[in-house]
């Protein structure tokens, strides 16, 4: 029988696979940071609460983790199994705004309790694929030999960087503006005034740019 202990654990195994604590998950996956903190497991009369079925397919999407995978996370000996070996190495991150200040020692580098780590999302699983930038014509948000990484899987949030392939045209890269229940609006990266919409059935894909080397 599937306990409630049994199933936080095995979200906080996931999270450890991945090189995220329960709150870098949450935030990887488009949930509120606070989704998966202990504090939220219980109500404040006691009585047990359980994670939405919604809250865990997006984890499983944002890793790519299978269902049968995390099945077997339920039990105790499968969760220290490590992450799969495409999976990219953390990396240090932290908040950045003009109040914040993240911790650096006396060489540079990141310590203390702002940093979390950040793993980019396994190649094969979240079909990962990278364009290199040519011309001048995305300045001045890229460059000329630029290259960027995108992900069809991962979620498209308003104010996310995307290629876009229309139906009968080029694919391009923009910023998704907003959408509504039947288009998407679009705004350029070089910064022109003009805006682009879209409606749902005139795109063909898009992916979300989760990466850029500059």
């Amino acid at each position: 029988m599937l306990s409630h202990e049994q199933i936080w654990a095995a979200i906080d195994a996931l999270a450890k696979r991945h090189g995220l604590t329960s709150s870098g998950l949450a935030k990887r996956a488009g949930l509120d940071p606070t989704t998966f903190n202990p504090s939220k497991r219980f109500a404040g009369d006691g009585r047990p609460r359980w994670p939405s079925t919604e809250s865990l397919s997006k984890i499983l999407e944002a890793t790519g983790e299978s269902v049968g995978r995390f099945v077997a996370g339920l039990d105790p000996e499968e969760r220290t199994v490590p992450a799969r070996p495409e999976a990219f190495a953390g990396i240090p991150v932290a908040a950045f705004s003009s109040e914040a200040d993240a911790d650096f020692d006396a060489k540079g580098a990141p310590t203390g309790p702002a940093w979390e780590p950040l793993t980019l999302p396994p190649r094969k699983a979240d079909k990962l694929f990278a364009l290199s930038v040519e011309g001048d014509g995305l300045l001045p948000v890229y460059r000329h030999g630029d290259v960027v990484v995108i992900s069809r899987k991962t979620p498209v949030r308003t104010g996310d960087r995307v290629v876009v392939k229309p139906k009968n045209s080029q694919m391009t890269l923009l910023c998704l503006e907003h959408r509504t229940a039947k288009a998407y609006v679009f705004k350029a990266l070089s910064g022109a005034s003009a805006r682009l919409q879209l409606g749902h059935e005139d795109v063909d894909w898009m992916g979300r740019i989760v990466w850029a080397s500059q």
